[in-house]
């Protein structure tokens, strides 16, 4: 019966603590697949937390084969770094990180959305534009003295 009590309490800590996870908690385990190198199981991963997975299973299965190509020609990855933490309102977040290949790196932007009480990933996207997103960002038109 102590046994039982235990593996009852490991079992429902366990169902709490998926459900009290936080984007950046979902962002964090994604890359530790991501790093172990199957792409693969880190999206299965991220897309686990979406109720509709199973309506758009060929969709998964695009980003899947899309993301393998990219990392396939870019090389080992090397680390991912939290670019920008945008949110609307208390129940939207997106996380855009800065994802380090050998030959180049990816952007990668996780929109995440908390309908009630669990959050979970919404959209899912990635690229290399890079260096159009920082050549926007320093226009002129967006330095702070400009906007004043």
């Amino acid at each position: 019966m102590k046994y039982i009590l235990i593996l009852f309490s490991l079992i429902t800590s366990g169902n709490i603590a998926l459900s009290q996870s936080t984007p950046q908690d979902i962002s964090t385990r994604f890359f530790v697949l991501y790093k172990m190198g199957d792409s693969d199981k880190a999206v299965d991963y991220l897309f686990s937390s979406s109720p509709f997975k199973s309506d758009i299973a060929e969709a998964i299965e695009e980003v899947k084969r899309k993301l393998k190509k990219v990392v396939t020609q870019i090389g080992p990855f090397y680390g991912a770094d939290l670019l920008a933490t945008k949110t609307a309102g208390a129940n939207i977040t997106m996380l855009t990180y800065i994802v380090r290949h050998d030959r180049e790196p990816l952007v990668f932007n996780i929109m995440f959305y908390k309908p009630n009480d669990k959050w979970q990933m919404q959209n899912f996207k990635f690229g290399n534009s890079i260096d159009d997103e920082l050549e926007e960002a320093s226009k002129a038109y967006r330095i702070k003295e400009n906007n004043e």
